[in-house]
């Protein structure tokens, strides 16, 4: 079969690889709006179907580990049709079991196995481009990265509306299926083998996890993201099942939150010029404060009834947000001299662990509305702040060694 050039079809080399980037974000924020409906479906508790939710993100994390590994071994295709081919057979027992646990297991290897795209579509493009091609090529697929978030619930609201929770896990399917024949038309560049010893990776995931340093900022990050993946994970439950919301406009207000954090990501590298990093970041976290506090406040003066007062609250949180998590990875990482790549991988996974962990905790909170929500955030704001007592100065760590 005749491949593209990637030279001369540059453009749909970038759709294709944005396909491929997106396949695993779009899984679990098109399907977060039915997720009461797939409560009600199963006979089951939101406590045990928000393990959809966190498990998902915990696949996710784990996804990311042995993506680059595996991709540099069997080379990007082969690493890609493996993970879709397993990933469309997950879905597919989503749509066939009746146990919710068997769907909880299913979701988790629908993570695990979907996102692979996300890491190899960046490797593919690094793989096929140079110079200023390749930063066009990774910029326009994080530019698709941060707008599928915000388009996937949307979207999933009015999938839930008129044709049940099941049309958004057909839709996952469909979306399978085209990546695995679009990606009959990328050709594969040989990848020379891996040989690290795995003494080597033992020591560099030692190295990391003993500097306390990473560690704080990294935790801080990780609690703050759970502040906010409360709302990802709990939100539907509490706006759709118990205040009444239709799910297509749950997905609107789940989009303004994402909307915010884009708004600050994007902005966020031009403040910190501007300013300095050790600046920049208190003024994150005092909008990560506002926002948690506006929650609390509205959800107090209401008993957990205002859906306005909340989505505010959590919208200035995700300002401060799309501003502080970046932050955090970079300082947890700026006075390390080896080890810098295992550093980010475990920064990512870590905080998809905490954001599992919150979510399993948010089903056996008391059902009062919005209160339930925004107290687990405030409490993530407080950790976070803790976590970044006295870190002002780099020159406090001793450079890193293995």
């Amino acid at each position: 079969m005749r491949h593209l050039n990637p030279d001369k079809s540059s453009t749909a080399v970038l759709i294709i690889l944005t396909l491929f980037a997106v396949v695993g974000p779009v899984s679990i924020d098109i399907f977060t709006p039915s997720l009461p409906a797939i409560t009600d479906h199963f006979g089951t508790t939101p406590a045990i179907a928000q393990w959809s939710v966190g498990l998902f993100m915990l696949g996710f994390s784990l996804s990311m580990l042995i993506v680059g590994p595996l991709a540099d071994r069997l080379g990007r295709k082969k690493t890609l049709l493996l993970g879709y081919t397993l990933y469309l057979v997950a879905t597919a027992v989503t749509l066939l079991t009746d146990n919710i646990y068997l769907f909880i297991a299913a979701r988790f290897a629908q993570a695990l196995f979907g996102c692979f795209g996300t890491a190899v579509a960046r490797m593919i493009a690094r793989d096929y481009y140079r110079d200023q091609m390749e930063v066009t090529m990774l910029a326009y697929i994080s530019g698709c990265l941060t707008i599928a978030p915000m388009v996937a619930p949307i979207a999933g609201g009015y999938l839930q509306e008129y044709a049940g929770w099941q049309s958004s896990f057909y839709a996952m399917i469909v979306m399978g299926v085209i990546a695995i024949v679009a990606l009959t038309l990328l050709p594969e560049k040989t990848q020379p083998q891996s040989n690290n010893a795995a003494s080597s990776v033992l020591a560099g995931y030692k190295a990391v996890l003993t500097d306390v340093r990473y560690l704080r900022f990294t935790i801080a990050a990780g609690t703050a993201f759970a502040g906010a993946f409360v709302f990802v994970a709990g939100g539907s439950f509490v706006i759709i099942g118990q205040l009444g919301t239709s799910p297509a406009v749950y997905g609107y207000l789940f989009a303004v939150a994402i909307a915010s954090y884009l708004l600050s990501a994007t902005i966020g590298p031009k403040l910190t010029n501007k300013l300095s990093r050790r600046r920049s970041t208190l003024l994150a976290g005092g909008l990560l404060v506002i926002g948690a506090k506006v929650s609390l406040v509205s959800a107090l003066l209401t008993d957990g009834q205002s859906i306005i007062g909340y989505v505010a609250g959590i919208a200035v949180y995700e300002l401060g947000l799309g501003l502080f998590m970046p932050l955090c990875q970079a300082r947890a990482t700026e006075h390390m001299q080896e080890h810098t790549g295992t550093a980010a991988g475990l920064i990512f996974f870590i905080e998809m662990l905490l954001a599992t962990l919150i979510s399993a905790l948010i089903g056996f909170l008391p059902e009062t509305g919005t209160l339930s929500l925004s107290a687990i955030t405030v409490v993530a704001v407080a950790v976070a702040g803790l976590c970044l007592m006295k870190t002002d100065k780099v020159s406090e760590v001793a450079p890193q060694t293995a």
